[in-house]
């Protein structure tokens, strides 16, 4: 029951993570500068890139 409990929370936690990511995104897109968006643009990429690897390097150690 408490693992159980425990995979709860941490999903729950990712979920308010990426929501939160998203909200900061949005909010940098919507801006007027066009500077900003392509260095928003850019970071996205780059965060998208690492998790990526990340999950790829987790997937290649099962």
């Amino acid at each position: 029951m408490t693992k159980k409990t425990m995979n709860v929370t941490k999903t729950i936690g990712a979920i308010m993570a990426v929501g939160g990511a998203a909200a900061m995104v949005g909010s940098a897109m919507m801006s007027s500068n066009n500077a900003t968006k392509k260095q928003v643009k850019r970071t996205a990429n780059k965060a998208f890139k690492t998790i990526n690897g990340v999950l790829d390097g987790i997937q290649s150690m099962i």
